[in-house]
């Protein structure tokens, strides 16, 4: 069985995630503007990525328990981020704009670190080190010097 697609489905859904979180503060920009559609854009936009952070963690424990070797990270990091979607979506309703602004902020760069972190996983493990310099099977006897 292949254990391929997981990673795909991981790594899809970490790409949308990314790509929403970086349109919300454009919109959100736009609304700010004067272009007053622009926060039902975003309000809109909120959901959505909120469906593809869920869609991301469901992918995250996929690939934790059917790929070889993978760790609960991703399902753990994208189970965190839709809780702090789920209370930035409140605060936006709510217009707790103090906190919902930094929240955002937060949120977009754990998106976008978490996107990165999904092309990790199931990659090649670290590759042994080389033998650190000045160990002892390293060192040759230096030639002795004749004057």
């Amino acid at each position: 069985m292949s254990h391929r697609w997981p990673l795909l489905a991981l790594r899809g859904t970490a790409i949308a995630v990314a790509l929403l979180a970086l349109a919300q503060p454009f919109l959100a920009g736009g609304f700010l503007q004067g272009y007053y559609p622009m926060l039902k854009a975003h309000q809109i936009a909120a959901m959505i990525l909120a469906t593809f952070v869920l869609l991301a963690a469901l992918a995250g424990v996929l690939v934790w328990r059917l790929v070889p070797g993978a760790k609960a990270g991703a399902a753990i990091q994208y189970t965190v981020l839709l809780v702090l979607v789920t209370a930035q979506i409140t605060l936006g309703f709510s217009r707790v704009l103090l906190l919902h602004v930094p929240l955002g902020v937060g949120i977009f760069v754990m998106a976008e670190k978490f996107a990165v972190d999904a092309f990790k996983v199931g990659a090649a493990g670290p590759v042994e080190p080389a033998e650190p310099v000045g160990s002892a099977e390293s060192v040759e006897p230096a030639a002795e010097v004749t004057t």
